[in-house]
C-alpha cells in the first residue's frame, strides 16, 4: 500500500520526540511542532535559518549539526534550552549517492524530568553515602554492640572491629580472656554479624559438665546407649547447632579422649552420637572461649596441639576491666543509668568523683562484678546525688580494701618510699656502702654508675632516676623523704591528677592526694 506526503507528515507531527531536519549547510529544511516546544519559538520562524540561529540568539546552546556536517559521523549530545529543558540529540547524516552529505537529521528526546530524578537519585546516593559514614563512625566508637560490651576506647574499639571484619568469614574463633571480660557477649555479637545469623547459636560451658555426661550433651545419643538413656535417644547441641554457631565456653576443660572427637567434628564435619554406628553431617561454626592459658595446656599435653590449631584460626583476646582505661569509666556510666532506668530510680546522678573512686578499683570478677556493684549503688545509695561519701559503705570498704592490698603488695611503700611521714628523723647512717639496694616489687634496680662520679642510681622506678651521692650520704629519712618528693613532683608535673598517680603507683586516691599537699600544695 502506497501512502501520501500528508499520512507521513501526520505520524511525524503525533511524534512526542522532536525531529529536525537540515540541509548540507545547516539550514533548517524541516521540524514538527515538538520543536516549539522545546525552543519556545515557531516552526515557520525557524525554518530556512541555519541552526546556528538558536545559539545566536540565546534559544539554547551549541546543537550538533555543525559537527555532524564537519566530521561525517553521527553524534549524540545534551543541550540545554532557555525554556529550561535538557535534551538528549542525536544528529544523523544522510549521504548522496555520492558519498556527500545532503541532509542531517536530529531525533530529539526532552530528558528534563530524566535529569531530575537522575539528581535527585545523586543527591540522595550522597546523603546515604553521609548517613553511611556516620553510622560506621558511631559504629567504631561509641556504639553498644552489646550488653556488656561498650567499644568507646582504642583497645575495645579496636577488638570490635576485627570481630566484625572476621564475623563474616566462615573460621572458627577462640576468645581468650579473665572470666567475667565478656566472652560470651562477643561470641554473640559475631554470630549475628554473621551469614549464619539465621542460624541457631547453641551455648554449652564445658566446665559445668561433668565428663561422664559432656559427651552425650554435645552429640547426643541413640535410644539404648546407655543405662538411664531415653527409648527415644537424644538430639545433641553439635547436631542443634547445624546451620548456625556453636560456642564452646571454657574449651580448656573438654577431657582428652573427647578432644579427639571433635577434631572429627572439624576436619571432617561428622560425628557420631554416643551408641551410634552412622555418621551425622554438620555445617556449623565454632567460637570457643577460655580463661585459661591454653598454650600451657598444650604444653602439658593436656590439650591437643592438632585441635588447638583447628579451633585457634582467629585469636581475639579481651582485656580485664582494669586494662581498658577510659572504656571503664564509660561502662559505669553505662551502667549506672541503665539500672537507673531498670529500678526506676531515673533522678540519681552519679558524680564524677564518685565514677573516678570506683574506676579506682580493679575488679577481679570484671564485668559481672561491675554490674554487681553498679546495681548495689544504684539500689541502696541514700542521696539521689551519688558521690563518694554517700556511696554504700559496703562498696567504699571494698574498694578501699582492695587499694590498700593494692598498696602492701608493693614492698617499695612497705619501705616508706611513698608514705604519709609527719617528720624526718635525724638518724643518721652510720656506715657506707659501696652499693645501696632496697627490697622491691616494682621493678627497681640498682646501676652502679662511672667509679669517676661515685653515684649510684635509681633507675626505673617508674621512669623515674634517683641518684645517691655515696661521697655524701644523708640521713635515711631524709633520703627517702628526697626521694617521695621527687616521684610526686614528677608525675604531678607529668598529670596533673592525683588519680592518674594513684592508678600509677598503685595507691589509693586519697593518699595520692595527700602526698600532692605535701610535697607540691604545701
Amino acid at each position: 500500500m502506497k501512502y501520501s506526503k500528508d499520512f507521513y507528515q501526520k505520524i511525524i507531527e503525533a511524534s512526542h520526540d522532536e525531529i529536525c531536519v537540515s540541509d548540507k549547510n545547516g539550514v533548517i529544511i524541516f521540524c514538527n511542532k515538538s520543536f516549539e516546544e522545546n525552543y519556545g519559538i515557531s516552526k515557520s520562524e525557524m525554518i530556512g535559518k541555519n541552526v546556528e540561529y538558536l545559539e545566536n540568539h540565546g534559544y539554547a546552546t551549541k546543537s550538533p549539526i555543525p559537527l555532524v556536517i564537519q566530521s561525517k559521523n553521527q553524534i549524540t549530545v545534551e543541550q540545554e534550552t532557555h525554556t529550561g529543558k535538557n535534551l538528549l540529540i542525536t544528529a544523523t547524516p544522510v549521504f548522496s549517492d555520492n558519498g556527500e552529505i545532503e541532509y542531517v537529521v536530529e531525533n530529539v528526546r526532552d530528558i528534563t524530568e530524566l535529569n531530575k530524578i537522575k539528581t535527585k537519585l545523586q543527591t540522595t546516593e550522597k546523603e546515604m553515602n553521609k548517613y553511611k559514614s556516620e553510622v560506621e563512625t558511631f559504629y567504631r566508637t561509641t556504639l553498644k554492640y552489646e550488653d556488656n560490651i561498650i567499644s568507646d576506647g582504642p583497645v575495645m574499639q579496636s577488638i570490635m572491629q576485627t570481630a566484625d571484619q572476621v564475623s563474616k568469614a566462615n573460621v572458627n574463633i577462640m576468645l581468650l580472656g579473665e572470666s567475667g571480660t565478656g566472652k560470651s557477649s562477643l561470641a554473640k555479637f559475631i554470630h549475628q554479624h554473621s551469614h549464619r545469623a539465621n542460624g541457631p547459636f547453641i551455648t554449652i560451658n564445658c566446665a559445668a559438665i561433668s565428663p561422664q555426661l559432656l559427651e552425650s550433651e554435645l552429640f547426643g545419643y541413640t535410644s539404648g546407649a546407655f543405662t538411664g538413656a531415653s527409648s527415644k535417644g537424644k538430639v545433641g547441641l553439635v547436631e542443634l547447632a547445624n546451620g548456625g554457631t556453636l560456642f564452646l565456653d571454657e574449651i580448656g576443660d573438654i577431657p582428652l579422649p573427647l578432644q579427639a572427637k571433635f577434631l572429627q567434628l572439624i576436619q571432617e564435619k561428622t560425628f557420631l552420637p554416643v551408641g551410634g554406628i552412622k555418621q551425622k553431617k554438620v555445617d556449623i561454626r565454632i567460637i570457643s572461649a577460655t580463661n585459661a592459658d591454653i598454650l600451657a595446656k598444650v604444653k602439658e599435653r593436656t590439650f591437643r596441639e592438632d585441635l588447638y590449631y583447628r579451633l585457634n584460626v582467629i585469636e581475639i583476646k579481651l582485656p580485664p576491666l582494669r586494662d581498658r582505661g577510659d572504656n571503664l569509666l564509660n561502662l559505669i556510666r553505662y551502667y549506672f543509668k541503665k539500672y537507673s532506668i531498670q529500678f526506676d530510680v531515673k533522678d540519681k546522678v552519679l558524680s564524677d568523683d564518685a565514677i573516678k573512686f570506683i574506676a579506682s578499683y580493679n575488679f577481679p570478677g570484671n564485668i559481672r562484678e561491675l554490674q554487681n556493684i553498679m546495681q548495689n549503688i544504684v539500689l541502696t545509695s541514700k542521696s539521689d546525688y551519688v558521690d563518694v561519701n554517700s556511696l554504700p559503705e559496703k562498696i567504699i570498704y571494698t574498694i578501699k580494701n582492695n587499694n590498700s592490698n593494692k598498696d602492701d603488695n608493693l614492698s617499695v611503700y612497705n619501705n616508706s618510699f611513698i608514705s604519709d611521714f609527719d617528720s624526718c628523723n635525724d638518724n643518721s647512717i652510720k656506715n657506707k656502702t659501696d652499693k645501696f639496694s632496697i627490697d622491691n616489687n616494682i621493678d627497681s634496680k640498682i646501676v652502679e654508675d662511672s667509679q669517676e662520679k661515685n653515684t649510684i642510681s635509681f633507675s626505673k622506678v617508674n621512669d623515674i632516676n634517683f641518684c645517691i651521692d655515696e661521697d655524701n650520704l644523708q640521713d635515711f629519712n631524709n633520703l627517702i623523704c628526697n626521694f617521695e618528693n621527687k616521684i610526686i613532683s614528677e608525675y604531678y608535673n607529668k598529670y596533673k591528677s592525683s588519680y592518674k598517680i594513684a592508678e600509677i603507683l598503685g595507691i589509693s586516691q586519697s593518699k595520692a592526694s595527700r602526698l600532692i599537699k605535701k610535697h607540691i600544695k604545701k
